[in-house]
């Protein structure tokens, strides 16, 4: 081991893997601390294990996507693209494939072959790794970092990567210890939140329909009767409230407007057509299917677990024949499946949040080499910044961009 190292890097997840591979693809000693038994642990379970790594989106769609944070990124994204990283997976044999919404995915479908590149990147450039390390805190002197004060003892560096992730998915890991380090050297911390998260809702009924998936709706967040965010894509429901890409992909809007207000959400069941082309098939599938109960008939229109549960909000008995609906009982099945309507109640524990939202302030940060503006050879990089954007490999790409800048940037 070296006496004094060029780079420590706390935290063995896509940000601090990229950041001591590329330092030391660069020539310099490196060192990788890791607080579990072995590196990417939360890595393996992005995209249900499928590993979500990227999107094939443009430059101004990433920009847009991480919002206030879009021109923080753009250096990072420049100098380590979504193609780049492709490249790079490709180079250590893990071939990528595009999926519906640009969401790229390693081909074999499995986060263990992006570990496995990652673990090769850092034994090809000789980075040494130090496992199961808890981190005391990271030693500076006249606003210069020196090394990194842990449980076994003390590591001199000349520069130091805070990349230990956000709040989510603790069990791996992720227990917020980048905040507490970075807030101890001077850095502000914008406060965090589950920025990826499902919602419970306040009818009871949902738990009945438990697992029942809703595809190709169109589902809209209202506050006060304001649109606050819209979505096209699937819904799960859940023992507890609802879920699914479409709902997790609006997750931050609801967060951001959640406290000032109820929020409730609308699901257009057949956003395709105008209620009164919607009005057609029904009347259409009442008089073909007249002798039969209406539940028969909304199956047509949504999952047949759902039928029932929607008769029920609108006061018609599930058994009633087909025939037998009025015009009155037919607008109120209509205004159902252009419009169910759930109130949310809260979100999720931030345990189970795909991404956290919020934390180290990116004005106290260099966006050109991720170096800290306060403490010099203190680096900062992935999930632990306060940048997050939607669902679809856009944050998996910035953890990897930031973590390549710093790895790029330490001298």
């Amino acid at each position: 081991m070296a006496d004094v190292y060029d780079f420590i890097v706390i935290g063995g997840g896509p940000a601090g893997m990229t950041a001591a591979g590329r330092a030391g693809e660069r020539g310099k000693s490196v060192i990788l601390l890791e607080k579990n038994a072995h590196p990417g642990k939360k890595l393996l379970l992005c995209a249900s294990g499928r590993c979500n790594v990227t999107n094939t989106a443009s430059f101004a769609a990433f920009f847009d996507a991480y919002e206030k944070a879009g021109p923080f990124m753009r250096p990072s994204l420049g100098i380590f693209s979504p193609e780049k990283l492709r490249s790079f997976l490709y180079s250590y044999g893990v071939e990528t494939i595009e999926e519906s919404k640009g969401r790229v995915y390693p081909k074999s479908q499995k986060a263990e072959s992006v570990l496995d590149a990652l673990l090769s990147y850092l034994r090809i450039h000789r980075i040494t790794i130090k496992k199961n390390s808890r981190i005391v805190c990271v030693k500076e002197k006249n606003k210069q970092v020196i090394g990194v004060e842990t449980e076994d003892g003390f590591i001199a560096g000349r520069n130091v990567l805070i990349a230990t992730g956000g709040l989510s998915y603790p069990s791996t890991g992720s227990t917020g210890d980048g905040y507490t380090l970075a807030s101890s050297l001077g850095h502000t911390i914008c406060k965090t939140y589950p920025a990826i998260i499902a919602f419970e809702t306040e009818e009871a009924w949902v738990k009945q329909a438990q697992g029942t998936p809703i595809k190709n709706a169109q589902i809209t967040a209202c506050r006060q009767g304001r649109k606050i965010a819209q979505h096209f894509g699937e819904a799960l429901f859940t023992h507890y409230g609802i879920s699914g890409p479409a709902i997790l992909s609006i997750s931050k809007r609801i967060m951001e407007n959640h406290g000032n207000g109820a929020v409730r959400i609308s699901i257009d069941f057949k956003p395709d057509m105008s209620p009164g082309e919607l009005t057609t098939q029904l009347v259409k599938k009442i008089n073909t299917n007249g002798g039969k109960a209406i539940k028969t008939c909304l199956t047509y229109f949504v999952p047949e677990k759902l039928s029932p549960l929607l008769l029920n909000i609108c006061g018609i008995d599930e058994k009633k024949k087909a025939s037998q609906i009025t015009t009155k009982e037919r607008k109120k099945i209509l205004d159902q499946l252009k419009g169910l309507s759930l109130t949310l109640s809260s979100h999720r524990p931030v345990e189970e949040a795909i991404i956290t939202g919020g934390g180290i302030d990116l004005d106290e940060v260099e966006s050109r080499t991720m170096e800290s503006k306060l403490i010099k050879g203190l680096y900062l990089a992935g999930e632990v910044l306060d940048v997050d954007g939607p669902t679809g490999g856009f944050n998996l790409q910035a953890a990897f961009s930031t973590g390549y800048l710093a790895g790029n940037s330490v001298l």
